[in-house]
């Protein structure tokens, strides 16, 4: 009940003030560790334009591993469960961090095809590129707004249109971005149409849009199976349970069971990953 969490959590503070008297060097790496982590992900989220203090993410970074350490400890009354929680966390926030970028990256991709045809629509315009970016950071939604503002930002600072484009495709890297850089560069060295290379480009795009949609449809059912092969052994080891609990009391107590039992979570997992792998689908 609430009494064991509070003495969890006297147990534990009072650990940790014992380790910082007796270990204070090591606490002040761990310090300036989780610091450079949160100045790494401050970073990291200005350039996708979230703003998150380095103060609020190393709050951030301390509190998930200790209040995972403290979940698996209270909840299972086992320290080896607590210090796996406590490692867990130290992965959590990163993964989060991966995750928002993953999103807006997706969701940057999703909008490509119809910013190229705002921007084709804009040159026949009789625009100059610059001024059909302009358009694009004032016509579109976010993100795409963003990253073309950004590209006209860095090119009033006196960065060329080849960098500032390059610096788009580095942090919005995909095939799509690829061929778009690159077609303006080669239209701007060769001096081509460049209305008419935008208009192919985008129904190659276009196409390649329709086969990735068919991919993700292909690759769904297959996931589905991972997922449903992955949770199995759980559900039959918790029907096993309730029928015998006795029954499973060799791969708890018996050292060469324990053993066995963590090669199995250990092939399963790998499994789960290899099959993930395979049948993922292109952003």
């Amino acid at each position: 009940g609430m009494t064991t969490w509070v003495v969890y959590g006297l147990v534990f503070s009072s650990g940790a003030l014992l380790g910082h008297a007796g270990y204070p060097l090591l606490f002040d790496e761990f310090r300036r560790a989780v610091r450079r982590r949160a100045e790494q992900a401050s970073a990291q989220l200005e350039e996708i334009f979230v703003k998150r203090s380095i103060q609020e993410l190393q709050r951030f970074y301390l509190a998930v591993p200790i209040g995972l350490g403290l979940l698996g400890w209270g909840t299972t009354g086992q320290w080896f469960f607590g210090l796996l929680g406590l490692g867990l966390g130290l992965l959590v926030p990163q993964m989060i961090l991966q995750q928002v970028k993953g999103r807006r990256q997706r969701k940057f991709h999703g909008q490509f095809v119809e910013s190229l045809l705002l921007l084709s629509s804009a040159l026949r315009a009789g625009l100059s590129l610059p001024q059909a970016f302009a358009v694009l950071a004032e016509e579109m939604s976010s993100p795409s707004s963003e990253e073309f503002a950004l590209v006209l930002k860095e090119m009033r600072m006196g960065v060329s249109l080849g960098d500032a484009l390059i610096h788009l495709r580095e942090r919005l890297p995909s095939d799509d971005m690829t061929l778009f850089v690159t077609a303006v560069l080669v239209v701007r060295e060769t001096g081509g149409n460049i209305t008419g290379i935008f208009a192919r480009l985008v129904e190659t795009l276009r196409e390649r849009k329709k086969i990735k949609e068919r991919i993700v449809t292909l690759t769904f059912m297959a996931k589905m199976q991972g997922l449903v092969m992955a949770f199995l052994p759980v559900i039959f080891t918790v029907v096993i349970s309730k029928m015998d609990p006795t029954h499973l009391r060799f791969f708890l107590e018996d050292p060469d069971g324990k053993l066995l039992l963590a090669a199995v979570v250990a092939i399963q997992v790998f499994g789960m990953f290899l099959f993930m792998r395979f049948s993922r689908s292109p952003i």
